[in-house]
């Protein structure tokens, strides 16, 4: 999806100067390796004022009401604030005269953050455009221990303390009249409605085949698949195979490392023999570490996702991928994210760990890091805690669909959007309407839905290899280390955190000897086939350290964004 930053004035009516300032804003956060120019679009009428960057044919617009996304349904009162939320993947701004509403979809696949003030209410896809636009940078020091202990801003925070995320199937809405702001969402409730097992394969079945059909509208040459070696991909092309549609124009792509492709049960080797057997086309895109120098390379990884997510491994090619495809043509992905069910548990703090939101109070080398180095105290916000009512594995999925795809599936999305628009068919809101009603069983592991694409599909193995490499073996490479020790070692590390912290993590990072790294993959191939219910009950009252190179990393982003933040404040446009 483009990015856009929308924005709505009390009482000055936008002008040419506010055009141009916008206009600046989207060539600011434009990625520096696209080698064609991009025309971005600016829209300004008396007192609303938006700009969309790097502008895809799917967006659709209607005077000053604007959506960037794909919509499941029919919607005849879209534009209408304060009217029912659409089914989709989407962004939506829609205005009248007496109230603007920014509404998220069904799994806040798209972020969508907000700032209002006694005279402006903006709205963006993007934290830096909002900074830009209204000035200064007020650092939210509550991230540094959600990024230490998650790789990512936690649940609902920002990088700026007066920036405001929405959360899923929500929406703010600002009455103009009275110059105030309010939200809504639809609450998330897990509870199991009593069917039979056949009966809730057959209601999930069912939405997600009308989900798939509202594909019937997509031109497939510009529209592609990535396919993984796992089910949820596979899920999505047999679903689009069954609606009859011609789908000899659609692409898959898989990428990873060069030789990952001629690799017996690999995502990369599984994906290939998948897309031939289901005769579609498939593409394979290597992202081995680019020859542009490691900081350029990692610099752009920060800048497209904002700094929301540490997840490296797939992007070491400098975003050589998301160009090409872009400079192809291409208008978007068709995206597994889902939220089916997620693996076995056995107590709190395993859940907290499957689902990537563990504290750092659980954490063994990171246990008194708060105490000791004076951070912000770290809590799980109330709202996601464990309710009386829930089972442990309904509070897993809950957490999954309120803390996971918000906060970690679509900042992985964000690192793409500068490039192409993304669709999320199996965020429907029909589709985990009828996941939030499946007893525990049939959605653990995602047992009911990898049974629904094993009907479906073909006889071909799963992948239990990734392609990329691990994150761990990047960050033990001698120029990212030396990378990562320069910018903590800097003064702006110091007033951030202070110099007792930062010789804390110059410490904890370790470089890998040949016989290291040797003994660290046999253990990970022993780890891995240790059977799953023997690994849950170690969990169960025990969390295992971060490596410091990843807390490195982590700290690293911290650092970046703060410059980045600071001086995109200093050069307001």
């Amino acid at each position: 999806m483009s990015k856009v930053i929308y924005a709505c004035s009390r009482s000055r009516p936008f002008d040419s100067k506010d055009r141009r300032r916008i206009l600046e804003i989207c060539k600011r956060l434009g990625p520096d390796n696209l080698s064609a120019t991009v025309d971005h679009e600016v829209f300004v009428h008396d007192k609303i004022a938006f700009g969309i960057m790097n502008p895809t044919k799917s967006i659709m617009c209607n005077g000053t009401s604007l959506l960037l996304g794909h919509l499941y349904e029919h919607s005849s009162r879209l534009y209408e604030p304060l009217s029912e939320s659409p089914d989709g993947s989407y962004a939506l701004f829609r205005d009248s005269p007496g109230y603007l509403e920014v509404v998220s979809d069904p799994a806040a696949s798209r972020t969508i953050w907000y700032y209002c003030d006694d005279s402006l209410f903006v709205s963006s896809t993007s934290q830096r455009a909002i900074i830009m636009f209204i000035g200064g940078f007020v650092f939210d020091k509550r991230v540094i221990p959600w990024m230490l202990s998650t790789g990512s801003l936690g649940p609902e925070l920002s990088w700026d303390k007066r920036l405001q995320r929405l959360g899923p199937d929500s929406s703010v809405i600002l009455d103009k009249e009275n110059w105030s702001i309010s939200t809504k969402h639809l609450p998330i409730k897990f509870a199991e409605v009593p069917r039979s097992d056949s009966e809730h394969q057959r209601l999930l079945t069912d939405a997600i085949k009308k989900t798939i059909e509202s594909f019937k509208g997509i031109n497939y040459d510009e529209w592609v698949l990535p396919l993984s070696g796992g089910y949820d991909s596979r899920g999505i092309l047999c679903f689009i195979n069954s609606t009859g549609e011609n789908t000899g124009d659609l692409q898959t792509i898989t990428w990873g490392l060069k030789d990952a492709i001629n690799e017996n049960g690999n995502d990369a080797k599984v994906a290939k023999d998948l897309a031939r057997t289901l005769g579609v086309k498939h593409s394979y895109y290597h992202t081995d570490i680019s020859e542009e120098p490691i900081a350029k390379v990692i610099d752009r990884f920060i800048l497209c996702g904002e700094g929301r997510i540490d997840h490296l491994s797939g992007y070491m090619d400098g975003f050589k991928l998301w160009s090409k495809l872009h400079e192809d043509g291409v208008q978007g992905i068709i995206r597994g994210d889902e939220g089916f069910g997620w693996n076995p548990v056995s107590s709190r703090l395993n859940v907290l760990q499957s689902v990537g939101c563990n504290l750092c109070s659980n954490i063994p080398n990171l246990k008194n890091v708060i105490t000791d180095y004076k951070l912000p105290n770290q809590e799980l916000p109330a709202d996601l805690e464990m309710r009386e009512s829930e089972s442990l594995e309904q509070w897993r999925d809950r957490l999954y669909h309120v803390f996971r795809l918000p906060a970690v599936l679509a900042a992985l999305s964000d690192l793409k959007f500068s490039y192409v628009e993304i669709i999320n068919p199996l965020t429907s809101r029909s589709i985990l309407h009828q996941v939030r009603e499946l007893p525990d069983h049939l959605r653990t592991d995602k047992a009911l839905f990898r049974s629904i694409v094993d009907a479906i599909g073909p006889n071909i193995v799963y992948a239990d290899k990734g392609a990329n490499l691990p994150p761990r073996d990047i960050l033990k490479k001698e120029e990212v280390m030396n990378l990562l020790r320069q910018e903590i070692q800097s003064e702006r590390a110091r007033e951030i955190f202070g110099p007792d912290f930062v010789s804390f993590i110059l410490k904890s990072i370790k470089t890998d000897s040949v016989s290291q790294a040797s003994k660290r993959s046999l253990e990970q191939k022993i780890i891995n086939m240790i059977p799953s219910f023997i690994k849950n009950l170690a969990s169960k009252a025990y969390s295992p350290v971060i490596d410091g190179n990843i807390l490195a990393f982590r700290v690293y982003i911290i650092i970046r964004m703060h410059e980045i933040l600071s001086n995109d404040c200093k050069h307001r446009i």
